[in-house]
C-alpha cells in the first residue's frame, strides 16, 4: 500500500519542484527588496564596589540580579531622551527603544549593548551615547545616595569659603592703607590673619570630610565601564538572502508535499492493477506504459519500446483469457473519450497480425472517426457507412484497405451520418460483423465510449469487449459505471486494459521497461540484424498463436 501511494504521489513531483523553486524565488526576491539593517555592539562590565566579598555564594547571586537589573534600566526612557538630544536623532524614544537590544551575559557580570540601524554609523554613534548617559546618569544617582549629610558638608565649605576671602580681601585692604604701619592696624591684620589660618584649617577639613562621604557613597554601588567602544558593522544582519532562499525552498518543498498527499486522497482516478481488480472484481488484462516515442504503430515504429511488449503481453493475456473459447470479434471501447481506445485497437491489430493471424479492425466510432489517422492517414472516403445504407449490395472485400502491417486491414466509416444509433443499431450490421468473422481470425472493432450509446448497440454484436482505462485519468466511477453498463447488455467483458501507466502499475518495475528497450548487438552473420528481433516476434506470436488454436481445438473435442 505504501509503495502504491509512494508511485501515485511521484506523478506529481512536479507541484514539488515548482513549490520550492516558487517559495525560494520569492523568498530570494523579498529579501532583496528589504533595507538592510546594521547591528552594532559594545559590551557593559559592571564591577562590584572593592568593599564586597567575591567569595560568597549570596554574595555572587547579588552581583548577577544586579547585573540583570541595571540590564534592564540601560535602556529607560531618562537614557533615551538624553541620547536624541546629544545625537539629535529624528525619532521618539519609543522608536529608540525599539532598535536597541539589552543582554545579560550569563553567570557574568557583563551585559551586551546592541543598537540595530540602516546606517551602520549611526547604530555605533547610538550605541555609544546611549552608554555613555547610562554611566553619567548611573554616577549621579549614585552621588545622590550621600543625602543630606554630603549636601551640608557642601554648604558649610562653600560658607568658610566666602569667610576666608573676606578675610583675605580686609588684609589686602588694610595692607594698602597709607598708615597701615600703625599699631592698631598692624593689630587688626594679626588678627585676621589668625582667623584666615583657622578658617583654612576648617575649609581642609570639610574637603576631607566631604571626599570620605563621597567615597563611602562610591563604594555602595558597582562600577560601569565599557570594555569596548561600538565600531560601525560591515555587514548587514537582515535580510539573510542566502538563508531566507533556502528556508522559502525547504517550505515550498514542504508546502507541495502536502498538496501533493491532499492530491493523492483526493484523487479518485485509476492507477495500477490493484484499482482495476477492486472495482472489477478482477486483475488488469494488460497495462501499456508511459513511453516517448515515434508516432503511428508502435510495433512498427519501436518494435523494443516497453509499449510494443506491453502489447505483446496483451497478445498473449487474450489467447490465455479465451482459450477453449470460440472468440472472433471483440470490441474496444473505453470509460471515457481520450482513454486510448482507437491506439489500443491499432497495436493489438497489429501485434496479432504480427503473431499470424488475419485481422481487420474496424471504426465503429460514427462521431469521432480516429481509425484511418492512427493507421497512417487511410482514405477515408468509402466505408463502414456505405455497407450499411447501400441499397444494393456492395462488395465488402472492395472495401477493407491494407495497412502498412502485412496480415491486417481495416474498414473505415467512410461518410459519417446524421443518426450513428440508428445506423449500427441495424440487421446489416450483425450481417456485416459476422461475414468479417468469416473473412479473418480476429475483428477488432474500435467503438465509441461507453456513455455514447453506440458502445452498448454495438456490444451486443460480438464475442467479447476490452475496456480500455486511462491510469491517472479515468476516474473510479467512470470505470465501474462502464462496467456495469456493459454487463447489463449481455456480452462477456474480457478484462480492463490499463493505458498510459506509471511503471510498476501493472505488476512490473523500470528494470524490464530498460530491459525490453535495450538496443540489440548488431551483425548479420549470426542473424541478429535490425530485424532480427521483429522476426523472432513474429516466430515467437506465430507459435503461441498455434499453440492456443490446437488447444482451442483440443477443447471442443
Amino acid at each position: 500500500m505504501t509503495s502504491s501511494i509512494l508511485a501515485r504521489g511521484l506523478r506529481w513531483w512536479w507541484i514539488v519542484l515548482v513549490g520550492a523553486l516558487a517559495a525560494a524565488a520569492l523568498a530570494y526576491l523579498v529579501s532583496a527588496a528589504m533595507t538592510p539593517i546594521y547591528q552594532a555592539q559594545l559590551t557593559l562590565l559592571i564591577e562590584e564596589s572593592q568593599g564586597t566579598g567575591a567569595g560568597d555564594y549570596n554574595d555572587i547571586l547579588a552581583a548577577e540580579r544586579r547585573t540583570r537589573t541595571f540590564s534592564r534600566l540601560v535602556a529607560q526612557r531618562p537614557v533615551l531622551e538624553e541620547t536624541i538630544r546629544r545625537l539629535s536623532l529624528r525619532m521618539t524614544p519609543e522608536e529608540l527603544m525599539a532598535v536597541i537590544e539589552v543582554t545579560p551575559i550569563r553567570d557574568t557580570q557583563l551585559v551586551t549593548l546592541a543598537v540595530s540601524d540602516p546606517s551602520p554609523a549611526r547604530a555605533a554613534a547610538i550605541a555609544n551615547t546611549v552608554a555613555e548617559v547610562f554611566i553619567e546618569q548611573t554616577q549621579q544617582r549614585q552621588a545622590e545616595i550621600a543625602g543630606p549629610g554630603a549636601d551640608q558638608v557642601q554648604q558649610n565649605i562653600e560658607a568658610i569659603q566666602r569667610q576666608i576671602d573676606e578675610a583675605n580681601a580686609r588684609i589686602a585692604e588694610l595692607q594698602a592703607q597709607p598708615n597701615a604701619g600703625d599699631p592698631a592696624v598692624q593689630e587688626e591684620i594679626r588678627n585676621l590673619q589668625a582667623q584666615l589660618a583657622q578658617f583654612t584649617e576648617t575649609h581642609s577639613a570639610l574637603i576631607e570630610a566631604q571626599q570620605r562621604i563621597l567615597a563611602s557613597a562610591a563604594a555602595s554601588g558597582p562600577r560601569i565601564r565599557v570594555t569596548a567602544d561600538a565600531i560601525p558593522p560591515d555587514a548587514p544582519i537582515r535580510p539573510r538572502t542566502t538563508l531566507n532562499t533556502a528556508l522559502g525552498g525547504v517550505l515550498g518543498t514542504l508546502l507541495g508535499l502536502g498538496v501533493v498527499l491532499v492530491l493523492v486522497y483526493l484523487d479518485d482516478t485509476v492507477k495500477d492493477a490493484e484499482d482495476v481488480r477492486r472495482l472489477t472484481g478482477r486483475p488488469a488484462l494488460g497495462w501499456i506504459p508511459r513511453f516517448r516515442g515515434p508516432s503511428g504503430i508502435a510495433l512498427v515504429t519501436a518494435p523494443r519500446s516497453p509499449v510494443s511488449e506491453g502489447y505483446r503481453s496483451l497478445r498473449t493475456n487474450l489467447q490465455f483469457a479465451t482459450l477453449g473459447q470460440e472468440v472472433r470479434s471483440i470490441l474496444v471501447t473505453s470509460a471515457r473519450p481520450g482513454d486510448g481506445k482507437t491506439t489500443t485497437v491499432v497495436n493489438l491489430g497489429a501485434v496479432l497480425a504480427q503473431g499470424g493471424q488475419q485481422v481487420i479492425v474496424v471504426d465503429a466510432d460514427l462521431r469521432r472517426p480516429r481509425l484511418h489517422a492512427a493507421l497512417g492517414n487511410v482514405p477515408n472516403r468509402f466505408g463502414l457507412t456505405n455497407l450499411l445504407l447501400a441499397d444494393d449490395e456492395v462488395d465488402l472485400a472492395a472495401l477493407l484497405q491494407e495497412t502498412d502491417v502485412p496480415g491486417l486491414r481495416v474498414l473505415t466509416t467512410g461518410p459519417l451520418p446524421p443518426n450513428p444509433t440508428d445506423v449500427l443499431d441495424s440487421p446489416r450490421m450483425h450481417e456485416l460483423i459476422a461475414g468479417l468473422e468469416r473473412m479473418a481470425d480476429m475483428v477488432l472493432v474500435d467503438a465509441p465510449p461507453v456513455p455514447v450509446s453506440d458502445a452498448l448497440v454495438l456490444a451486443g454484436l460480438v464475442d467479447r469487449v476490452l475496456l480500455v482505462a486511462y491510469s491517472g485519468r479515468t476516474r473510479s466511477a467512470e470505470l465501474a459505471r462502464a462496467v456495469e453498463e456493459l454487463t447489463r447488455a449481455g456480452t462477456p467483458l474480457l478484462g480492463v486494459l490499463l493505458n498510459r501507466a506509471e511503471a510498476g502499475a501493472g505488476g512490473y518495475d523500470l528494470y524490464y521497461a530498460e530491459y525490453y528497450s535495450a538496443e540489440p548487438d548488431t551483425g548479420d552473420q549470426d542473424g541478429s540484424g535490425p530485424g532480427a528481433s521483429t522476426r523472432l516476434s513474429q516466430r515467437l506470436g506465430t507459435l503461441v498463436s498455434g499453440r492456443a488454436v490446437d488447444a482451442t481445438q483440443r477443447g471442443n473435442q
